[in-house]
């Protein structure tokens, strides 16, 4: 950043808040033991939600869900795997050895600019021009750009929520 930068901490805007969730639920995928590379289920069922706690307010809270479906059958004859989704929570009829999990992921932004940097995305800034002149430019910082480390950022909490989940299905 130079001395003819204002960088503003704007909002983070829809796309820029998606990212960073995806890049939460990737994260928490890697490093679940049930989806390593050994793993396969002959029937699963699964339930993601997202909620989100928003500083508005006339939306202090938005929840979104989705849940698995059947596939339809010409996708099963292509990928017999996808045959293992089950459309219901939880499964019906489960074998005596069927297991339940349930993690929640938890994060919270207090600067949307360090959320960028975190991940890798721009920041809008505005320059001063030769001429004068302001105009908006994108540009991507490192954490060093911002005087932190890789290491540095709050990493989110992800806490084993499989006794509530037992309770909320009735198991």
């Amino acid at each position: 950043m130079t001395s003819k930068e204002l960088v503003s901490n704007k909002p983070l805007a829809g796309p820029e808040l998606a990212r960073i969730i995806m890049d939460d639920v990737a994260r928490m995928c890697s490093e679940s033991g049930f989806l390593a590379g050994q793993t396969a289920y002959s029937r699963v069922a699964y339930d993601l939600r997202l909620t989100l706690h928003l500083d508005l307010p006339q939306m202090p809270t938005a929840t979104e869900g989705v849940r698995s479906r059947t596939q339809a059958k010409d996708k099963v004859t292509e990928s017999p795997q996808l045959g293992a989704l089950e459309p219901t929570m939880p499964l019906v009829q489960p074998s005596p050895d069927a297991i339940l999990s349930a993690t929640q992921l938890s994060r919270e932004i207090a600067s949307p600019n360090l959320a960028r940097v975190e991940h890798s995305l721009p920041i809008a800034v505005e320059v001063l021009g030769q001429d004068g002149h302001k105009r908006e430019e994108l540009v991507d910082y490192a954490p060093s750009d911002v005087g932190m480390q890789a290491s540095q950022f709050a990493e989110p909490d992800l806490s084993d929520v499989t006794p509530e989940m037992r309770k909320e299905l009735g198991l």
